[in-house]
């Protein structure tokens, strides 16, 4: 059975690897400014992401 701990760092990483690809799906799609606006949003969202994995990580470590 997958601990909890690892089930929320694995959530965390797929959230990431799905923001970054909305993120590339929306500049290549470039139909209009919308599609750039929500790209950043994306890339912002998953920086956001990785920040908060990385701090999670390791308060995890100390659990």
């Amino acid at each position: 059975m997958i601990s909890l701990k690892s089930f929320h760092l694995f959530f965390i990483f797929m959230s990431i690897i799905l923001t970054v690809w909305f993120a590339i799906y929306e500049f290549q799609l470039d139909e209009n400014n919308v599609s750039a606006v929500l790209a950043i949003i994306s890339l912002g969202l998953s920086a956001g992401l990785l920040f908060y994995g990385i701090k999670i990580y390791k308060k995890f470590k100390t659990l």
